[in-house]
């Protein structure tokens, strides 16, 4: 069991998920063999990646 000490808080670990490489988390999403993972993993990976896309359609640059 964890103690205190080593458990991460849902917002520490939303942080470090944010900078995970997207690349990364889409392989976990793949390759993952435990299949709960494989969702978690899936879950960051098309959450953060729709953030991302909406960061560039937000862009005044933007051409739609």
């Amino acid at each position: 069991m964890m103690n205190m000490k080593d458990t991460i808080r849902i917002n520490d670990f939303f942080e470090i998920a944010k900078e995970t490489d997207l690349k990364d988390l889409l392989d976990k999403s793949l390759h993952e063999p435990d299949p709960e993972k494989r969702k978690v993993y899936d879950a960051l990976y098309t959450y953060f990646l729709d953030k991302r896309q909406d960061e560039v359609i937000k862009r005044k640059d933007f051409v739609r």
